[in-house]
């Protein structure tokens, strides 16, 4: 089968990445995973790469062959592709051309309550039609917090905001690009001054608490 999609999701996970975006025929979700479970189905850099060697970047308009869907208790957009056929580039889109397929999602939460995190035991509970991992949203009083939290490790870049009039808070990004603007400021809280659209997942489980965190996998503006 044949998923064409926007590209909106190009987030590191496991030094390799985790790849989405809209069915630009319905705007559906579509997570692009591999069958590697070393990686944890992670998609490798040399998959994301076109033909002519150019590499898939966000608003790209691309069309990937999938082997099958690839469903899981808490993950109910993936597709396995095909890594015997080249990703095609077919266009390139702009954000207005995701908001005219893909409006922000107004829900009374991200990812079931306004926790951070989800028990694996409790999405094992909800029915599987129920089930989603990703959301496009337009939060509001967006702010950034940079900080280094033990001497040992890099700046970690979090984010609060609003979301149908609920507070979310420390929310960890994957998104590498913005996050590099950021990793050289003083560790603080820093206030956005324009609200960004933000591109939600929820991850695998973490092994120490049995929970799957919500990520920001994306800030686009």
């Amino acid at each position: 089968m044949k998923k064409s999609i926007i590209l909106l999701t190009k987030s590191k996970k496991y030094r390799n990445y985790c790849i989405a975006g809209i069915d630009i025929n319905n705007g559906e979700w579509v997570r692009i995973v591999s069958n590697d479970t070393n990686i944890h189905y992670a998609v490798k850099q040399e998959d994301i790469m076109y033909e002519n060697n150019e590499e898939a970047e966000i608003f790209d308009i691309i069309a990937i062959e999938c082997e099958k869907d690839r469903k899981s208790y808490y993950q109910s957009e993936n597709y396995i592709f095909d890594n015997a056929y080249y990703w095609e580039k077919i266009g390139k889109a702009t954000i207005n051309d995701v908001l005219a397929i893909k409006p922000c999602e107004n829900r009374n939460f991200i990812f079931y309550d306004t926790n951070k995190k989800v028990a694996s035991d409790y999405l094992k509970t909800i029915n599987s039609d129920d089930i989603y991992s990703l959301m496009l949203i337009c939060p509001t009083n967006v702010e950034i917090i940079v900080k280094q939290w033990s001497h040992d490790e890099e700046k970690k870049i979090t984010m609060n905001f609003e979301y149908n009039s609920n507070r979310y808070r420390y929310i960890p990004i994957t998104d590498e690009i913005f996050n590099n603007q950021h990793r050289t400021k003083i560790d603080g809280n820093y206030s956005l001054h324009y609200n960004p659209i933000l591109i939600m997942s929820l991850g695998e489980m973490y092994e120490r608490d049995k929970c799957h965190y919500k990520l920001i996998a994306s800030v686009l503006t």
